[in-house]
């Protein structure tokens, strides 16, 4: 289903997945609630991909170890292109649950990547590192409305922070026609896998 002629809807019951077909620039901003209903009129659960540039300031980081650590630089994350994940969830979850997605969502791109590109990369809690360089940045955080992730895989290393050992997906193998394919089967397994959570919570019997 398409929303329009720039975004590709893949509705779930539980979830709705949207695979942003133009560039789109990833700032920091877009982790706010409700962004998904404000860009896309999606009212539920979401995941949002699409690729364009990170350029994250430290006055739109959440991540206060971060901010201390990299306070001199004007903007600590940063990426010619990325592939960017925007997941939001409105199940009234608490931190450690958006933790605990934000770790299933890393997972799941792990997985992908190592099937399209026939190769092994390392996890380290919300990182990924392919010949001990950085693929990846993620955080979660938690709204009053909802919990929130970014993750974002770098598709060159141009553009990336020079106190940052980093790597793109096109310099691990990966061709530049792979990355709309990569980007969809992300946002499906994600959506594949929360939704089976869902179902499974709606069958299962409490203990007494």
């Amino acid at each position: 289903m398409q929303l329009n002629n720039n975004s590709k809807k893949l509705d779930f019951n539980s979830i709705c997945g949207i695979k942003v077909n133009t560039n789109l620039d990833y700032t920091g901003e877009e982790i706010e609630p409700l962004w998904a209903f404000k860009s896309f009129d999606v009212q539920k659960d979401s995941i949002v991909g699409f690729i364009g540039a990170m350029q994250v300031k430290i006055a739109n980081m959440k991540d206060l170890k971060d901010v201390k650590e990299e306070a001199e630089y004007e903007i600590p994350i940063s990426s010619k292109r990325a592939i960017n994940f925007i997941v939001e969830h409105f199940d009234n979850c608490d931190l450690k649950t958006t933790y605990l997605r934000q770790r299933m969502l890393v997972n799941i791109v792990k997985d992908v990547i190592e099937t399209k590109a026939n190769i092994k990369i390392l996890k380290t809690g919300d990182d990924l590192y392919y010949d001990n360089k950085k693929i990846s940045v993620c955080i979660a955080c938690k709204g009053v409305t909802s919990g929130k992730i970014h993750l974002g895989l770098n598709i060159t290393s141009e553009g990336t922070p020079e106190h940052v050992s980093a790597i793109g997906l096109l310099e691990m193998g990966l061709n530049e026609s792979d990355l709309g394919e990569i980007l969809e089967n992300i946002l499906l397994e994600y959506c594949k896998e929360t939704d089976k959570i869902e179902r499974d919570i709606r069958k299962t019997l409490p203990l007494f």
